[in-house]
């Protein structure tokens, strides 16, 4: 029995999103074209025969119990009946609270270890049914597919092939942008409808660069950090065929055909600029005994 794994945890960028509506519940549908890039955190799951659960992570991102990775493995237990104790190990490269996804990266990679390990594991739509519970970037992010056009909390979704690759340029800003305050500012009209889209549509970036947009970079929540709107500018101008914020922000990125000039970028915007490139594939999980 395999006891222990690592599972990549790749940051995706919301290549458009639109706000469609307000639930009574207070959640919001969407709708929204992810996509995964190469900067990644390392997950390792290990099953702990004494029942003890932990999380450890490299970086300083709360509390233990708070951390959504630690709440993923919880749920998962519970959810199965399995009394397993474990032990997640996260080293982190994607930055915090930025709009990457990557609590929720870490989360899926958590979920995905432990379903790998389990005596009787979830379909993928049991798995999704569980990350849905936890965030609406997760469902995207245990599937196998590195692009999806996805809808409604994120939970239902239509799987794409990559995009042909690009580099990218993460402009990280040293402030972040609540989540919950974003999406409580944005801009729901009675009459909000999702794009009428075709394949073509969803496979070009040509396309793509006509039709993007993301509502929550326009929402007050954003747009009261003047600073982000030069930043977007200046990915612009340094040759970005597509530049916006991804999720609620703050981090800004840029699409380009050839690798940006990191240095140029970070003397103009003034903050850290990361350089990776979108995923064409999704990285299975390894055994590590």
């Amino acid at each position: 029995m395999t006891t222990h794994v690592a599972v990549p945890a790749h940051a995706k960028l919301n290549l458009w999103l639109r706000v469609l509506a307000r639930e009574e519940s207070g959640y919001h549908s969407i709708e929204t074209l992810f996509h995964r890039i190469e900067l990644h955190d390392d997950v390792s799951v290990t099953l702990v025969d004494e029942g003890e659960r932990r999380v450890s992570c490299s970086a300083d991102v709360g509390p233990e119990r708070d951390n959504l990775a630690y709440r993923a493995g919880e749920l998962y237990c519970d959810s199965v009946g399995w009394d397993t104790g474990f032990h997640v190990e996260i080293t982190k490269r994607i930055p915090a609270g930025g709009g990457l996804g990557g609590g929720s990266a870490d989360a899926a990679a958590t979920l995905l270890g432990l379903n790998s390990m389990a005596p009787a594991p979830l379909s993928e739509s049991g798995l999704r049914a569980i990350g849905a519970r936890l965030g609406a970037d997760i469902p995207f992010l245990l599937s196998d597919s590195p692009c999806a056009l996805a809808w409604g909390r994120g939970d239902r979704m239509l799987k794409l092939p990559a995009l042909p690759q690009m580099h990218v340029a993460l402009v990280v800003p040293p402030f972040g942008i609540s989540t919950a305050e974003a999406y409580r500012l944005a801009d729901v009209g009675a009459e909000r409808t999702g794009c009428q889209l075709s394949m073509d549509d969803l496979t070009s970036w040509d396309r793509l660069i006509e039709i993007a947009g993301n509502d929550l970079a326009r929402s007050p929540a954003a747009s009261a950090h003047e600073q982000l709107a030069g930043a977007v500018e200046a990915l612009r101008e340094a040759g970005a065929v597509l530049a916006d914020m991804t999720g609620s922000g703050s981090v800004l990125f840029g699409i380009f055909s050839r690798e940006p000039d990191v240095a140029a970028l970070e003397r103009t915007t003034g903050w850290p600029v990361v350089h990776t490139r979108t995923s064409l594939n999704v990285e299975a999980t390894t055994r590590l005994d």
